[in-house]
């Protein structure tokens, strides 16, 4: 005969199990999401019109939706939005409006979620007047979940430029102190640069002089960021984005 203390112990053990199910579930889930972030500038001109196009693997089946959501430099969210793929697995941001409206003179992080394919990519568009810009963006994650895109330590070869930026976004969740070493990396909160504090999703934006021309730059972060680096010659502007050490 079963006591009430066995009944109550098997419920208990019964719902511990759903519980981490449920959770487990929830990690696969989103193991199973491609994320794509990206930042946009005006790059101190004109703003014309920004948008992130996104592609996905059609073998996943039809009705696949891009989830983009769009976050101000303080990581405040501006906006998100749902896009849905043609039928050869292409969605674009601008089908929804120009990214440009949404940011007020500052940079914005843009982040594209495709559903798990064995293929995707996106590329960020930045059209400020006179710069037309393409972007090449990576997952923050491999297949086998581990980092891409994101990390903690980002190295960057700069040769001579007029002007260069660095544009930093928080990915980890929590606040972050983000340090910028010149050479090779020294203490933490000893950077040419440093920054003891960026909030989740915010962006910390590093106007470079010619001090640190001709150099290897080295961004160190507490927990995962994403590096976007600009680079202008006086008449064309080059953005990339600059994968952490694996």
């Amino acid at each position: 005969m079963k006591t009430d203390f066995q009944t109550d112990t098997r419920s208990s053990t019964r719902a511990l199990g759903l519980a981490l199910a449920l959770v487990l579930a929830l990690l696969v889930s989103s193991s199973q999401a491609a994320d794509y972030y990206a930042i946009v500038d005006n790059f101190g001109k004109k703003p014309r019109n920004a948008f992130m196009d996104v592609s996905v693997d059609t073998t996943i089946g039809a009705g696949i939706d891009v989830l983009f959501d769009v976050y101000d430099a303080r990581g405040v969210q501006l906006a998100e939005f749902t896009v849905p793929a043609n039928s050869y697995g292409f969605a674009s941001s601008s089908s929804w409006g120009n990214l440009f409206n949404l940011a007020a003179g500052q940079p914005i992080l843009v982040r594209a979620q495709t559903p798990y394919a064995p293929t995707d990519a996106a590329t960020l568009h930045i059209d400020p007047l006179g710069a037309p810009t393409i972007v090449g963006v990576f997952p923050i994650r491999k297949r086998d979940n581990t980092l891409l895109g994101m990390g903690t330590d980002f190295a960057v070869a700069l040769g001579s430029f007029r002007s260069a930026t660095l544009l930093i976004a928080n990915l980890s969740g929590s606040d972050i102190a983000v340090d910028v070493f010149k050479g090779t990396r020294g203490a933490d909160g000893f950077g040419i640069f440093s920054n003891p504090r960026i909030t989740t999703t915010a962006i910390w934006k590093v106007n470079l002089t010619q001090n640190e021309a001709l150099s290897n730059l080295i961004v160190h972060a507490s927990n995962p960021i994403i590096v976007q680096a600009v680079i202008s010659d006086g008449q064309t502007i080059q953005s990339f984005m600059v994968l952490p050490q694996q």
